[in-house]
């Protein structure tokens, strides 16, 4: 039947009688679109199970429609039934884009990822190791020591 294998976008409930939950799943996966679906049960642990093993942008147990109108739920498809998501956080972050600028706030030190570093970047370098992960705090005091006096050297 047509109503089985196209959107619909309307009020309507097709039944197809199957022999198996996995028939069931097989059939309901074996469609070229995806945005919501629901599964019918009186054992909600099977619903649930049954519901993640569906190819969907949103499944409902014993419900078709209340997704609908939690603002909280992303809402969205997948497969020829869209991309990204609308509503909820996630379809927030589908609509910003993520830029990181770096500002350099002192521009007069030298950079530990430059190259042609000279016997003092290594000691910077050692420094800020021993500064870090030294066992004792003897040993991590000397290297911030170190490190402090090589900054602002030419490196």
């Amino acid at each position: 039947m047509k109503v089985m294998r196209q959107e619909t976008f309307g009020p309507v409930l097709p039944i197809l009688a199957v022999e198996s939950e996995e028939e069931a799943v097989a059939f309901a996966n074996d469609s070229e679109f995806g945005l919501s679906a629901s599964v019918w049960t009186r054992d909600s642990s099977r619903g649930d199970r049954l519901a993640r093993q569906l190819h969907a942008g949103a499944v409902m147990v014993n419900d078709c429609i209340s997704y609908f109108g939690v603002c909280e739920a992303p809402h969205g498809g997948i497969k020829a039934s869209g991309i990204g998501r609308s509503r909820s956080r996630l379809g927030l972050h589908e609509m910003v884009r993520v830029k990181y600028v770096d500002v350099d706030l002192v521009p007069q030190l030298p950079k530990l990822w430059w190259f042609k570093y000279g016997a003092k970047a290594k000691n910077m370098m050692d420094g800020f190791l021993e500064f870090l992960f030294a066992p004792t705090v003897t040993r991590r005091m000397l290297g911030s020591l170190k490190m402090i006096v090589s900054i602002g050297r030419k490196l």
